[in-house]
């Protein structure tokens, strides 16, 4: 049967809290100030509040374009180890354990061992969870920074990684204090008297080094993919080269130069250009000549034309559901085409969708020729006219 481990409990309950009186020399002032030197680090992780927050934002502004992207996989993960964090409160644990502690004046009443392991337990999925943190926003990291050296999306892609190089700088020295904790605390389980019922389970020991048995000193060989590291690739010498062979292969192939280069220069002939013959006319064409009455009743009839094109697409036309329909559909081919007779060339796509449907809308829900006309002049007004 599988059992769970207490750093991985989350039914994992506090004990009692009992103390006993000291028979034995104890720096209690020296246990006092360690738990105040955690309150104080963990007291001050607003910045990471701050980051985790930020990475929520993204998560909800990337959902649609990056769902099915690997790095926004573990981007995702980042944040439900980062909410795990939150869960555990490992301050208001240390705070509970640090009131029990006497100080200068008070008697000498120290916390039980229980407690104390209860404390190295908490310390402990502490850590897990700052090395899970880690290796996933490394991990997220490098997706990422891919994708701003492909160029693809890479706008949208700096920021994330800049969040995420800021919240494994963090991550890593709030890891590396806690192994510093657990060394610190765990020379006083010895000390502190067992009293009441037993808190770990049976046949399972706290580890005496925490860095070892998360093993930070190999941090750096965590999260790595082996596609986005360089590797030497081997090259095994299956002939065996001579010098003095390999001189004369190079003295052959710069005699065979040699002799091509003075090929090629005795068949390149420099000739003189030959002159063409053109027999030059002296005649100048001088043209028809052009009345500045045909000018002008040629222009008159281009700006006709262009009025009679204008006229028939204009938003006054609109006065019943076959003008409407009509109007919706000139103008989305003429913003296809980018056309200057198009009315709303100045509005966006979602500008322009919004317009659109609102007029969609207003055909369907009237009928009137007289209501639509008023309501279409109306919604011109506000989600057109009024945005130029």
């Amino acid at each position: 049967m599988y059992v769970i481990e207490p750093w991985n409990d989350q039914a994992t309950r506090p004990p009692p809290v009992n103390t006993f009186r000291v028979g034995q020399q104890i720096d209690v002032q020296d246990l006092l100030h360690l738990c105040n030197n955690i309150t104080k680090i963990l007291s001050k992780q607003s910045p990471l509040h701050k980051e985790s927050a930020l990475l929520s934002r993204f998560l909800y502004k990337f959902d649609k374009k990056f769902r099915n992207d690997i790095g926004y996989r573990h981007f995702k993960k980042l944040n439900t180890a980062l909410r795990k964090y939150l869960q555990l409160n490992l301050l208001k644990d240390i705070e509970n354990f640090a009131v029990v502690i006497p100080g200068d004046n008070d008697e000498n009443y120290l916390p039980t061992r229980q407690m104390l392991e209860y404390i190295l337990v908490r310390i402990m999925t502490f850590a897990k969870i700052m090395m899970r943190i880690c290796v996933c926003s490394k991990q997220a990291s490098i997706y990422y920074m891919d994708r701003v050296k492909r160029g693809e999306s890479h706008w949208m892609s700096l920021m994330p990684y800049a969040l995420l190089s800021r919240i494994w700088s963090i991550t890593t020295v709030l890891l590396q204090h806690s192994c510093t904790w657990y060394s610190g605390l765990y020379p006083y389980l010895k000390k502190l008297i067992f009293k009441g019922i037993d808190f770990l389970p049976a046949n399972y020991t706290l580890p005496t080094d925490l860095g070892k048995w998360i093993d930070i000193e190999n941090i750096d060989e965590y999260g790595r993919f082996e596609w986005s590291h360089k590797k030497d690739i081997p090259i095994t010498m299956q002939l065996s080269e001579d010098e003095l062979t390999l001189d004369t292969i190079l003295e052959y192939v710069t005699d065979i130069n040699i002799a091509e280069s003075k090929q090629d220069s005795e068949q390149m002939k420099i000739e003189p250009p030959k002159e063409d013959n053109v027999n030059i006319d002296d005649k100048v064409d001088q043209g028809e000549i052009i009345s500045r009455e045909y000018f002008k009743s040629f222009y008159n009839n281009q700006s006709a034309k262009e009025d009679r094109k204008e006229s028939k697409h204009c938003a006054n036309n609109v006065t019943n559901n076959k003008s409407l329909d009509s109007f919706i559909t000139t103008e989305e081919k003429y913003r296809n085409e980018d056309s200057i007779l198009s009315l709303t060339k100045h509005l966006s796509f979602m500008q322009w969708h919004t317009l659109k449907t609102s007029l969609l809308n207003l055909k369907e829900s009237l009928s009137n020729n007289r209501k639509i006309e008023r309501k279409f002049k109306k919604i011109w007004k506000e989600k057109c006219l009024e945005y130029k």
